[in-house]
């Protein structure tokens, strides 16, 4: 807004500059055009007949007037066009008719000077010929423009100085009008993300509608994040209850045949990646809405993760693999959402165990300049460099994973919630995925 007004003041100043210009120039022009006819008809007023001849008695006064000020120019011309007085080759445009009828003003040249003409004729009685004598004054214009440039850069500097002080009061007023919005904005910026509490500051009565309208966005904000919170909690029990019945009654079907105990395999293994599936889709689904509205809590990471290390590693693994955890020294403290981490951290252990570590995988806590990481190494293959990106995004898999593509999702999620990074470390053998917190 005020961009705005400092716009349409800078487009009125300019208007109103170049009226001021055109009205010092025509007030410029005004005042000296009298002064020139003034001089002018004094002149006329000193010719008087002598002998038969038009003389001129020069008005001193009148002349020394115009020259204080710029070149003064004139002739007396008798009416048989003998100039009798002045310039002989100074000369006017206007017709005689014209010239009876009063003082004709022109602007013209004269040795090389634009000039201001003055023009009459007066009968003198008793002259020769018709009698009709001509008087011609011209005036250099230097004095006019030094008059305009000075009434002009006046009412210029007076213009410029209330455009200023217009802008100000505008910049005042806009300030005191926008400052409530303005508390208001800071008071919603400070909030922590779970917090939709109605807006605590008393707005003034131009605002009020404005902060009623964001309370009441506010409720129904928060009554339809407690129904998701709601929905994802009873679709978690209803989906994976069922799931795991089936699971159950798969593993009581025994057959002495072969090619249908390869096909209880097949199914058992389906019925496990379904679960599998439905749990890391609850699970994102669940990150994903605590990543912005959630609460955080001192928690030990120590504990945390040997906890999770403890039910993310199944009873049974198709290969012998060598566990460890490596707790960092003290109670390493630190503002988290131990759910949404613990998650995290179970994706990134199951997927060490299913896809990288051939013989060894290791859980470690570690400090960092900013936080502290949680690190998840095996010695298997690990992601090349120019699949890390990729496979970290909802849904791509490895080339020989077959899992749901959303674990590494998830720790991803997770990290940018917490403020840290998800990144990978090393390579074929010797591979990390650290989880960095702050």
């Amino acid at each position: 807004m005020l961009t705005a007004l400092a716009a349409i003041l800078l487009l009125g100043a300019a208007v109103l500059s170049l009226a001021a210009w055109q009205y010092a120039a025509l007030a410029a022009r005004d005042a000296y055009d009298k002064l020139l006819v003034g001089g002018a008809v004094q002149i006329a007023e000193n010719i008087y007949l002598q002998g038969g001849v038009v003389t001129l008695d020069p008005p001193v006064a009148a002349i020394a007037t115009l020259s204080a000020y710029d070149l003064v120019f004139y002739s007396v011309t008798d009416p048989r066009g003998i100039v009798v007085a002045g310039y002989g080759d100074l000369t006017l445009a206007a017709s005689p008719e014209r010239l009876r009828k009063g003082v004709v003003l022109e602007d013209g040249q004269y040795q090389g000077q634009p000039v201001r003409v003055a023009g009459l004729v007066r009968k003198v009685e008793g002259a020769p010929g018709d009698g009709w004598t001509r008087i011609i004054v011209a005036q250099t214009l230097s004095a006019r423009a030094a008059l305009t440039s000075d009434l002009a850069f006046k009412a210029l500097a007076m213009i410029a100085a209330m455009s200023l002080l217009a802008l100000a009061t505008a910049a005042l007023s806009l300030r005191l009008v926008f400052s409530p919005l303005t508390r208001i904005e800071r008071e919603i910026a400070g909030r922590q993300p779970d917090d939709l509490s109605p807006i605590a500051l008393t707005p003034p009565p131009e605002a009020r509608a404005l902060v009623e309208a964001i309370d009441g966005f506010m409720l129904r904000l928060r009554e339809r994040i407690a129904l998701m919170q709601r929905f994802i909690a009873d679709a978690a029990h209803q989906i994976r209850t069922p799931l795991a019945a089936i699971d159950a009654q798969v593993e009581l079907l025994e057959t002495e045949d072969p090619a249908h105990t390869a096909q209880l395999e097949g199914l058992r293994s389906r019925i496990a990646e379904l679960g599998r599936l439905t749990s890391q889709l609850l699970d994102h689904a669940m990150v994903l809405h605590r990543a912005r509205a959630q609460s955080l809590a001192p928690t030990d990471l120590n504990a945390l993760a040997k906890a999770v290390l403890s039910r993310a590693v199944p009873l049974t693994l198709d290969r012998e693999i060598s566990i460890s955890f490596v707790p960092l020294e003290g109670a390493p403290l630190l503002d988290v959402d131990a759910i949404s981490v613990g998650e995290a951290l179970a994706n990134l252990i199951h997927n060490g165990l299913m896809h990288g570590a051939r013989k060894r995988l290791s859980v470690s806590v570690e400090r960092t300049p900013d936080g502290v990481a949680l690190r998840v190494w095996d010695d298997g293959p690990g992601i090349p460099a120019s699949d890390q990106a990729r496979i970290a995004m909802p849904f791509q898999k490895g080339a020989a994973s077959s899992g749901s593509g959303l674990g590494l999702a998830i720790a991803g999620e997770v990290a940018r919630a917490h403020g840290g990074t998800l990144r990978f470390e090393g390579g074929d053998g010797d591979f990390s995925v650290v989880l960095e917190l702050r």
